[in-house]
């Protein structure tokens, strides 16, 4: 068996990017009790009730010591083959390669750079060449490997080994999950789809992590712009706000941060932003075992920054197309009592123009957070999250595509340009959230830990908005009608998640479990109000043609009391297991038992109450199962099911709960993790079945329900999702990282008719960067490809005109075909502190729809754009 190892940082500065593997015994107390997750083994989940059961003879039996396993002898030989370049580099790539933990203080090596490692060593021999001449000589203590500088006036030994006493590592441990200190693109460990740390290679299911080394180089800066580089991911906007996220042919519902689930659903007008966030993790297929609402698109989870044990800071500045000016900071590392107690601060701001008329974005984050040590094992988090948009003349639906021309007597395309905005100048539409949370993690032994979390979160939207979207334009520029709206809307999520995690030895074999609680409280109000009259001529657009966004903005007088509320609430207990059958087979069980509450309450204009409307279907019972088989050290293959069970709190026309989705998901595919581990391959098919999935009805206007709701309507019964994907992630060599993603999936009604058509069947995904040799390795090179298939969805074209002027409409095919985007970037190292990346976007300028036939209209995508970043780090 393996030897249990975990990989944690001793010391840490972002510019080191270390990836460091240590014994969880050989850590030092405030680092072992730190909270981050020991030696995430493989996992297989139970039955919720047998869980229960298991666990507390688990916990009982799970302090007696584990049996004794085999260590990686140190004096084997191994080819290595590390770049010329900066000293911190240089330790990351050979921790990564060796498989070993070399902890050493930020400052020490700051401004200095390695000859690199070419050739076969073992490695001592390799460790003591690569720091040769820097000052510094390893040390071999308690199963890690420490740098120290050499005492004042020692001679500089730039040939002969260091004096190391043998140490136990392995290149095949699953690293701590935090990314931000590692180069590479690929991910260790992940625990969206399990609520276990697992490997990507023994998560049961198709798993893409977005690493922080990875956000950096592509120089994005909003969850839109992470997920529309992901493998099997589609990002539409149905105006310049409203932002949904899709995958295998369905819109994700299912949001976590730090793994607890996120109600607020596809997070709304806000694109979050991602300064605060060291990961993203993204599942795709049903996620009902860690999400409670099951469903095949998948599951999006943001995982925030954590305190440093050393300090650590960088700072940056940005700039580029539209007038973008952004400065970002962000600074950790211990405070007080010897860093038992330690902290992180993060900000940033932005200012931005857009490719459309009049359209601004104002955008301020800060995050910050304490992590303390209450004792040798136990910690304790508190932090705080805040991100405000404020942008300024906003659109609300799409820009319109067809004309009638009264000359003519037939319909024509209006093809009006990108930069087309029939908004207001003054029209807002600006979210505010706020998110205190706090988690306490204990170890109860060596085995088992238990944590809890609690957060609380509030949001507001103010919305004043003044959108032309209606009618039928006409060459003389008049035939726009326009839609507008103003309101507050207040909401409140509360949630807390309790849980246990451990491992236990039965029957020759380890297992690994865990079971929890959670329950989740959304409740959110529409503040009642009134707008003064406006006269008939302004509920129109003049001259689309020459539109300057000026227009008389109405006076709202808000009331103080709702004129609508919403309560959502959700509870569940679930538990996992992975039970090792044999040493390469692994069964997987799991299940959630759940119950979900939607309560919606109106209001008359005086505040006095008209009615009240809930929907809560029965409990749940939601299993999880699936079978992992190891081919050998580097491949799995496996097979996996789960329900699919989501309620909906979307209503109908007539005001009526939609019935809940409901269905099956089935994935096989293969891992490997080759390159010891430094390159992830996947692939996969699946099937899912699912019943009564929404979609907006545009048979009415948006809003169309009492307190500005809009109407869906379902699908039907008896669709079905086929598909399949690869994917490839991590590092080809030293210098080398690339991801790569190809999906296909196909989503028919039960008559074999294609549905979802405004989603492309086929996706593909490719970013990658190298590090130029020798005489330029201060310069790293790279750039993505985006290419997807076509889409379409059929919109009312008029085809005649009445006597009374007014006109006749036929359903009519729209249709975007397929479309790739080239991206670029570079970066230089100006000094070890500083760097300068230049990334551009749509290098081509491809003209091209994000969206087609909502409301009859299209919604451009970007033109190319420039962005300049001036990066700091000590």
């Amino acid at each position: 068996m393996p030897h249990v190892v975990a990989v944690l940082p001793s010391f840490f500065c972002p510019v080191e990017r270390n990836l460091f593997m240590v014994h969880r015994h050989c850590l030092p107390t405030h680092i072992a009790s730190s909270g981050r997750q020991r030696r995430p083994d493989r996992i297989a989940q139970a039955v919720c009730g047998a869980l229960w059961c298991m666990a507390v003879g688990a916990i009982q039996v799970s302090g007696a010591a584990m049996a004794q396993m085999a260590a990686q002898d140190v004096s084997a030989q191994r080819r290595f083959d590390i770049p010329a370049g900066p000293l911190d580099e240089a330790l990351a790539h050979f921790g990564s390669a060796a498989g070993a933990m070399v902890a050493v203080d930020a400052g020490l090596t700051t401004g200095k750079r390695s000859a690199g490692l070419q050739g076969t060593y073992t490695v001592e021999q390799g460790l003591a060449a690569l720091i040769a001449g820097t000052g510094m000589r390893a040390h071999a203590e308690n199963g890690r490997y420490v740098l120290r500088a050499l005492p004042a006036g020692a001679a500089l030994d730039s040939t002969g080994p260091a004096t190391l006493a043998p140490v136990s590592v392995s290149a095949n441990a699953i690293d701590d999950p935090v990314t931000e200190r590692s180069p590479s693109y690929a991910a260790r460990s992940t625990n969206t789809a399990t609520k276990l740390a697992l490997s990507p290679r023994e998560t049961p299911q198709s798993v893409t992590v977005v690493t922080r080394q990875r956000l950096d180089d592509m120089g994005v800066n909003k969850l839109s712009e992470v997920l529309a580089q992901t493998t099997g991911i589609l990002v539409q906007e149905t105006d310049s706000e409203r932002i949904t996220f899709s995958s295998r042919g369905y819109a994700i519902s299912n949001f976590q941060v730090d793994g607890v689930l996120n109600t607020y659903g596809s997070i709304g007008g806000k694109n979050t932003d991602m300064i605060v966030y060291d990961r993203v993790e993204v599942v795709r297929g049903a996620t009902g075992l860690t999400t409670g609402a099951g469903d095949p698109s998948g599951s999006v989870n943001l995982v925030r920054k954590r305190p440093t044990h050393e300090f650590a800071a960088n700072g940056a500045l940005l700039a580029g197309s539209w007038k973008l000016r952004r400065a970002e900071a962000d600074v950790g590392g211990p405070l007080a009592f010897d860093g038992h107690l330690r902290g992180r601060l993060v900000v940033a701001d932005e200012n931005r123009e857009s490719f459309r008329d009049f359209y601004e974005m104002e955008k301020k984050v800060a995050y910050g957070i304490l992590e303390a040590d209450l004792g040798e094992r136990t910690v304790l988090s508190l932090g705080y999250e805040y991100q405000k948009q404020t942008p300024s003349a906003p659109t609300w639906g799409t820009v319109l595509y067809w004309g009638w021309d009264p000359a003519a007597k037939q319909s024509y395309l209006v093809n009006m340009p990108r930069s087309t905005n029939l908004s207001s100048s003054w029209g807002t539409w600006a979210p505010t959230e706020s998110t205190a949370f706090t988690t306490l993690e204990h170890e109860l032994n060596d085995n088992w830990k238990i944590k809890g979390t609690y957060s609380h979160s509030s949001r507001k939207v103010d919305t004043d908005v003044y959108f032309g979207f209606g009618g039928t334009p006409r060459p003389d520029g008049s035939g726009v009608t326009i839609a507008a709206m103003n309101s507050r809307y207040d909401e409140t999520m509360t949630v807390a998640d309790i849980n246990a995690v451990g491992k236990v030895d039965l029957f020759g074999q380890r297992h690994d479990l865990t079971f929890g609680y959670t329950t989740n409280r959304r409740y959110g109000a529409s503040e009642a109000s009134i707008t003064s009259a406006m006269p008939a001529s302004w509920n129109v657009i003049p001259d689309w043609r020459n539109w300057n966004g000026n227009v008389a903005q109405p006076s709202a007088t808000y009331l103080g009391y709702p004129s609508s509320t919403t309560t959502l609430r959700q509870s569940a207990a679930y538990g996992a297991a992975r039970v090792k059958l044999s040493d390469p087979l692994a069964a997987v069980l799991g299940a959630r038992y759940s119950s979900w509450r939607t309560e919606s309450d109106n209001f008359n204009t005086n505040g006095t109450f008209r009615s009240h409307t809930g929907y809560s279907p029965d409990k749940a019972f939601t299993p999880y199962a699936g079978l992992l088989y190891d081919i050998d050290r580097r491949t799995t293959v496996y097979a996996s099911y789960t329900d699919i069970f989501r309620p909906q709190s979307n209503r109908d026309k007539n005001g009526q709960y939609l019935d809940p989705v409901v269905g099956a998901n089935y994935e096989i595919g293969a891992k490997s993790e080759l390159l010891d581990g430094k390159l992830n391959l996947a692939a996969a098919v699946f099937r899912s079945k699912q019943d009564n999935v929404a979609e907006l009805d545009d048979s009415v206007p948006e809003g169309y329900l009492p307190g500005g709701e809009s109407a869906y309507r379902s699908t039907g019964k008896g669709n079905t999702v086929r598909g399949w994907e690869v994917e490839a992630s991590g590092m080809l060599s030293p210098a080398w990282n690339v991801s790569a993603g190809f999906s296909r999936s196909v989503t028919r009604n039960a008559l074999g008719v294609p549905i979802n058509t405004t989603t492309p069947s086929n996706l593909l995904r490719v970013f990658t960067t190298y590090k130029l040799p020798g005489a330029l390795d201060r310069l790293t090179v790279g750039g993505g490809l985006t290419w997807q298939s076509s889409l379409f969805r059929d919109g009312n074209r008029p085809v005649a005109e009445r006597a009374n002027g007014t006109l006749v409409y036929a359903p009519t095919r729209m249709t975007q075909s397929s479309v790739y985007l080239v991206n670029l970037m570079a970066q230089y190292r100006i000094t070890d502190n500083l760097s300068m990346s230049l990334n551009v976007n749509n290098l081509f300028d491809k003209h091209y729809y994000r969206n087609v036939g909502f409301y009859s209209g299209v919604h451009w995508g970007e033109p190319r754009s420039v962005q300049v970043t001036l990066r700091g780090r000590f």
